[in-house]
């Protein structure tokens, strides 16, 4: 399990972990014992919490086999219990990796990819998981190093090409927004125009989420089932002196494809209300 292989990080962090769900005691128990979990697995029968936070999955209705299922997701609290940051997907078969939360927290991910370095900056890239299953979500990292003196424009600059990620389309993939740091405005004189920039070291991050259905079992086949992700950063770099023409830099990713886990407990029944 993702959350047990990310425990020692976690707890670097200060952090420990509790799972919620609505399976029985039995349930939870004999999961645990397979997959050497060694966190808290909590049961919450008839979703009695998991209602109170307003995590209902209004999907499964009374009746249904899965009734009480929650929205998947997690919450980070500190130690008085106030809800620092959370994370929710709206389908029960999505998740955001442990990993994908940490990188978030700005924590350098384990899977480092490739490093460039030009005139401007170095790049590093990395990525929070080497490996998912079907309906994850893990997070691509671009950390940047400017070099002295030297900027690059933020999304809004007008004139210029601002930094962009552009990622080619993936059937197996749903790509989510770029995520970056706040920029800083920054005045050039001879011009007399302020453009937003990003200097010094800064990191942007990209979410994907791995698709289910026939083209990830068919991928899953594979002797060596993996998806490759590819495109291109696009950016523009100036310095006090110099402003140089709009670049691009190829950027890719590999990813290899775990199955679902779709063992079922000798104990699993309907949860009772």
């Amino acid at each position: 399990m993702e959350l047990e292989g990310q425990l020692e990080a976690i707890r670097k962090r200060g952090l420990e972990i509790a799972a919620v769900s609505y399976d029985s005691r039995a349930i939870l128990a004999d999961f645990a014992e397979r997959r050497r979990i060694s966190f808290p697995l909590l049961s919450d029968p008839g979703s009695k919490v998991i209602a109170r936070f307003g995590l209902l999955n209004p999907a499964y209705p009374p009746g249904d086999n899965a009734h009480g299922v929650p929205y998947p997701g997690t919450f980070v609290t500190d130690p008085s219990g106030t809800v620092t940051a959370r994370f929710f997907e709206g389908a029960y078969a999505n998740r955001r990796t442990a990993a994908s939360v940490l990188a978030l927290a700005g924590d350098a991910p384990s899977f480092k990819g490739a490093e460039a370095r030009n005139r401007a900056f170095v790049l590093r890239t990395s990525q929070s998981n080497r490996a998912a299953a079907p309906g994850q979500r893990l997070t691509l990292v671009f950390d940047f190093e400017m070099l002295p003196k030297m900027h690059a424009y933020a999304p809004g600059a007008t004139g210029y090409r601002a930094l962009e990620l552009r990622l080619e389309p993936n059937p197996l993939v749903t790509l989510h927004e770029t995520a970056y740091p706040p920029s800083r405005p920054y005045y050039f004189a001879p011009l007399e125009e302020t453009v937003p920039v990003f200097e010094g070291g800064f990191r942007i991050t990209r979410d994907i989420s791995l698709a289910g259905g026939r083209a990830l079992a068919e991928a899953l086949k594979a002797p060596e089932p993996r998806l490759e992700i590819r495109g291109t950063l696009e950016y523009q770099a100036c310095s006090d002196l110099v402003c140089y023409p709009p670049a691009s830099l190829p950027v890719s990713f590999t990813v290899d494809l775990l199955p679902l886990d779709r063992e079922r407990s000798p104990k699993a029944s309907p949860p009772q209300p």
